[in-house]
């Protein structure tokens, strides 16, 4: 994450800006620029003038010692990671929704589609925050087992899915645009009248 500090306050700038004139000074000064053949020959030399001379210099900074030393002195506490770790399961955010009447449940303003069998049960996703709605991929969790993917929904096919006898077509023709007595019908509002006339039929007495 690049976090910028306010103008005119160089106080958090001052870390990296020496290291910027140590690279200038050490590194970059003492370049012969016509020899270098491309950027990878460049990245090259940076790196081995790095761990050659940089990480073996004393540092006023570190009380005398240098970064190899300091380093090497809390080696000791790194952790190591096991190899088999799924670096991105573990990163991913995690939400919990309840899935709406008509197989969606939303996450950060997106409607996505998950399996009817679902309706009215809390579920878990775990996500990749940093990817759009469009290339976002939702994992469901229910009851500890995956469940698979949720899908972005796709308002027309949503619209005529069966949900307990109850199937709204909704009915495209190539005719002319209608008058103002029959308002356009969308497969989205089909597809909340389809949930709507089901929570009425559930509210009814018995």
């Amino acid at each position: 994450m690049l976090v910028h500090s306010r103008v005119g306050k160089p106080a958090g700038r001052g870390k990296i800006e020496r290291l910027h004139r140590t690279y200038r000074d050490r590194f970059f000064r003492l370049l012969e620029v016509q020899s270098i053949k491309s950027l990878a020959d460049l990245d090259t030399r940076f790196h081995s003038w790095l761990e050659s001379e940089y990480h073996r210099c004393p540092h006023q900074g570190l009380g005398g010692t240098t970064p190899l030393e300091a380093w090497l002195e809390k080696a000791h506490l790194i952790v190591p990671l096991d190899p088999t770790v799924d670096l991105e399961a573990i990163t991913q955010h995690q939400a919990t929704r309840k899935v709406h009447k008509d197989s969606t449940v939303t996450v950060e303003g997106a409607l996505f589609e998950v399996p009817s069998t679902l309706i009215g049960e809390r579920i878990t996703v775990h996500y990749d925050p940093h990817l759009g709605p469009q290339r976002r991929r939702l994992q469901i969790v229910h009851d500890g087992h995956r469940l698979g993917e949720a899908r972005l929904v796709d308002s027309y096919a949503n619209a005529r899915v069966r949900r307990g006898g109850l199937q709204q077509e909704v009915q495209l023709s190539d005719a002319p645009g209608p008058t103002s007595e029959a308002p356009v019908r969308r497969p989205v509002d089909a597809s909340l009248a389809a949930s709507r006339v089901r929570a009425t039929e559930e509210e009814q007495p018995a």
